[in-house]
């Protein structure tokens, strides 16, 4: 008897297809968490970064104390 007799009788390509559901529901939602409407203003303030002088805009410096 082969190895790959005894692996094919295993059963374990249910393992392959949960893992590829899995990863198919989390790039989905990180895709839905990417380009939600909500999210473009984050986004367009993120793109800036590079060119920022230093300074942190109100809406994301609140309640951070600098010394």
């Amino acid at each position: 008897m082969k190895l790959s007799d005894i692996m094919g009788n295993a059963g374990l390509s249910i393992y392959a297809e949960v893992a590829l559901v899995l990863f198919l529901a989390a790039f989905v939602a990180i895709i839905w968490w990417v380009f939600r409407p909500t999210a473009r203003t984050r986004w367009q303030q993120d793109a800036q970064l590079p060119f920022d002088d230093g300074s942190v805009p109100p809406s994301r410096s609140a309640g951070v104390t600098h010394e």
